[in-house]
């Protein structure tokens, strides 16, 4: 089975399961979040030199990364993993495959801890909002989505230090992120000190 249709089968598939069972209150991990990430792969990978396979490889991850919140919020990575192995499965994928994906989804999870190039990228590509012009606006969605999946209720204020404290403390890890992604997020780190 070539390569490109496993990437479209993917995101064919993650699309429609999104469109059909996510809640509205999702606000911020949506299928905008995900088709963002999934174009946020190519574009790093773009500036990175991978082997046709190693791309598949991310950009079926970036598809499948948040599916897992579909069904429950905390720990969504490990369902994340589950729903991409099953799709592989039925798609005749070997495991060393199937491992290279979920351990592309594993990193993602906060604290990153990537261990390879294609987990640096889906890492940097999944917090690539951090260096968007709307990064206000995202954050702004990732604030109702907390109050209404943890329970987390805060001040505008509170919310903006949280915010500014998250881009200080917060590291890329390509050398795509740490130039390009940096310098979007330079911008977005003296945006939130005039906020809080």
């Amino acid at each position: 089975m070539p390569a490109v249709s496993i990437v479209k089968r993917a995101a064919a598939y993650v699309t429609s399961l999104m469109e059909e069972n996510l809640p509205p209150t999702m606000y911020f991990h949506n299928l905008g979040h995900t088709q963002r990430v999934a174009n946020a792969v190519i574009e790093i990978a773009a500036h990175s030199k991978l082997k046709k396979q190693e791309l598949t490889i991310l950009t079926v991850a970036a598809w499948f990364h948040d599916t897992g919140y579909l069904y429950h919020y905390k720990g969504h990575e490990d369902t994340s993993m589950i729903i991409a192995g099953t799709f592989l499965m039925q798609h005749h994928y070997n495991n060393d495959f199937i491992q290279q994906v979920w351990d592309c989804i594993e990193a993602t999870k906060v604290p990153q801890s990537p261990k390879n190039l294609i987990q640096q990228i889906i890492c940097d590509a999944d917090m690539q909002h951090f260096a968007s012009p709307d990064y206000l606006k995202c954050a702004h969605n990732l604030k109702q989505e907390w109050e209404v999946h943890l329970n987390k209720q805060c001040s505008d204020e509170e919310w903006h230090k949280v915010n500014l404290n998250l881009l200080q403390q917060h590291q890329y890890f390509t050398e795509y992120g740490k130039t390009i992604l940096q310098a979007g997020k330079e911008k977005n780190i003296e945006l939130m000190k005039h906020q809080a």
